[in-house]
C-alpha cells in the first residue's frame, strides 16, 4: 500500500494548501466520511424509526467490531464521545470518602487535571496529588520508582490516572508495570489512552487496569466524537454515563451507554468502516512500521536543522508516531517562552500556521518550548521539510 501524499489526495478530505502535522483532531478518510453522511441521510428520512429501532443494534455492532479489532471482550466495552467524557464518567461515578486521594502527574492532560480538581471540590475531604515525573529519563524503571515512592508515602490514594501516551510530552509510559504496582498497593487505575488506539496494539484484558479510555478519532480514522471505554467486570454495576437518561438504570453495561436522549451517535457507528480502512492499509502492524520509520527520520532531520535535541527519554518510551524536539534557541524563541509560561503557546502555533500554513503542536515544559512532531499515514518527508523551514523562519533572530 502506498502511503504519503498520494494516499492523502486519494483517500482523505484534507486540504492540500495546508500541511497537517498535528493529529490531535484526527483525519477522516473519504470512505468513512461518505458513510457518515449516508447514515445521516438515512436517519433524516425517518428519524423516529431510526432512533427507536435502528441505532441500538448498530451501536452494539460497532462495539463488537471495535472489541474484535483491539482484542477485548465486547461485554467490557462501551463507546463514548471522547476520552474526556469517558474519564468524567469514571471519576464522577466513583464513591469517594474523606481521606481518599487521586494521583496524577505533571504530564497529565490539562482537562483531566481540571476534572479531578472539580471532583475534589465536589467531594469534601478528597485530595489530588500531582506527582513530578523527573526528566531526563534514562530508564523506565525511574518512572516506576517515582510512582512507588509517592504511593508509599500516601496510603490514601484510591485512584491513579496514568497516561499511556502523554499528550504534551509524547511519552509512552510503562502502563503494565504501573498497573501491576498499583494493584499490589491497592490503588485503582484509570489509563488515559487518548492517543493509543491506532498507534499502539492494545491488550486490555491482560493489562489488569480498572478502566482504559482511548479516542478512536485521533489515530483510528473515526469522525470526531468517538472513543472507547473499557471497564473491568467488577465495575460494570457502578459505572454509568455522565448524562442521566432513560437507560441509566439498565442492568446491561452497553445498553446503559448506547442511548442517551436524542444525541448524535453516528460517529460511533462509523467505527467498523474506520477499521476496514485501517485493514486496507495492511493493518496496524504495517501502519506502525511505516509511521515509526518516518517519525524517526523526521526527528533526526529536524534536530540537526534546528541544532536541537529530542526529549531526553529512553527509546522504549517514545510514542510510535510522535516525538518532541526542542525548538532552536533564538531571541524570538525566548520571547515566546515567556508567553508560554502563562498561555501555553497559542500565539506561536497561530503564527506558524498563518504564515506558512503548517499546523504543528507546541508545548512548554522543562523551561523551554518543544515541537511535538506527529506522523500519520497521509504524511510524507516533504511535510517535515516545510515544518523545518517554517520554524526557522518564524523563530529567526531579528536583523
Amino acid at each position: 500500500m502506498e502511503f504519503g501524499r498520494s494516499l492523502m489526495q486519494r483517500e482523505f478530505c484534507l486540504e492540500e494548501t495546508s500541511t497537517h502535522l498535528n493529529n490531535a483532531s484526527g483525519a477522516v478518510p473519504k470512505k468513512v466520511f461518505d458513510y457518515q453522511i449516508s447514515v445521516m441521510e438515512e436517519r433524516e428520512r425517518n428519524p423516529e424509526h431510526w432512533y427507536r429501532y435502528v441505532v441500538n443494534d448498530r451501536y452494539m455492532n460497532a462495539v463488537a467490531k471495535v472489541a474484535e479489532f483491539i482484542g477485548c471482550c465486547k461485554e467490557n466495552l462501551v463507546l463514548v464521545e471522547t476520552t474526556t467524557s469517558g474519564i468524567n464518567a469514571v471519576a464522577k461515578a466513583m464513591s469517594w470518602e474523606a481521606g481518599d486521594a487521586i494521583l496524577c502527574t505533571d504530564h497529565t492532560y490539562g482537562a483531566n487535571i481540571n476534572l479531578v480538581q472539580h471532583v475534589a471540590k465536589e467531594n469534601k475531604g478528597l485530595d489530588v496529588i500531582q506527582m513530578h515525573i523527573p526528566l531526563p529519563l534514562e530508564h523506565e524503571d525511574e518512572v516506576i520508582k517515582a510512582y512507588a515512592d509517592v504511593i508509599e508515602k500516601s496510603h490514601k490514594i484510591k485512584l491513579a490516572i496514568i497516561d499511556h501516551i502523554s499528550s504534551a510530552s509524547a511519552i509512552m509510559f510503562p502502563v503494565k508495570k504501573l498497573v501491576d504496582l498499583c494493584r499490589e498497593k491497592g490503588v485503582m487505575t484509570l489509563i488515559d489512552g487518548a492517543h493509543c488506539p491506532g498507534q499502539v496494539q492494545l491488550d486490555l484484558e491482560n493489562l489488569g487496569a480498572d478502566y482504559y479510555i482511548g479516542n478512536l478519532h485521533k489515530w483510528m480514522f473515526c469522525p470526531r466524537g468517538c472513543a472507547l471505554l473499557w471497564i473491568h467486570p467488577s465495575h460494570h454495576d457502578t459505572t454509568h454515563p455522565i448524562i442521566t437518561s432513560a437507560s441509566i438504570f439498565h442492568t446491561n453495561l452497553q445498553q446503559r451507554f448506547s442511548q442517551q436522549a436524542t444525541r448524535d451517535p453516528i460517529p460511533y457507528l462509523t467505527a467498523p468502516k474506520a477499521i476496514e480502512f485501517c485493514l486496507s492499509l495492511g493493518g496496524l502492524d504495517a501502519i506502525v512500521a511505516r509511521n515509526s520509520k518516518l517519525v524517526k527520520w523526521a526527528a533526526s532531520m529536524l534536530s540537526e536543522a534546528w541544532t536541537s535535541t529530542c526529549l531526553p527519554i529512553p527509546i522504549s518510551m517514545r510514542a510510535p508516531f510522535m516525538i518532541l524536539i526542542g525548538l532552536p534557541d533564538t531571541k524570538v524563541t525566548r520571547q515566546y517562552e515567556l508567553e508560554a509560561k502563562e498561555l501555553k503557546c497559542p500565539t506561536l502555533m497561530k503564527v506558524i500556521y498563518e504564515k506558512h500554513r503548517v499546523f504543528t503542536a507546541i508545548s512548554y515544559f522543562m523551561g523551554k518550548l518543544w515541537c511535538r512532531v506527529s506522523v500519520q499515514v497521509h504524511n510524507c518527508q516533504e511535510d517535515y521539510y516545510k515544518l523545518r523551514d517554517a520554524i526557522l523562519d518564524v523563530l529567526k533572530d531579528e536583523p
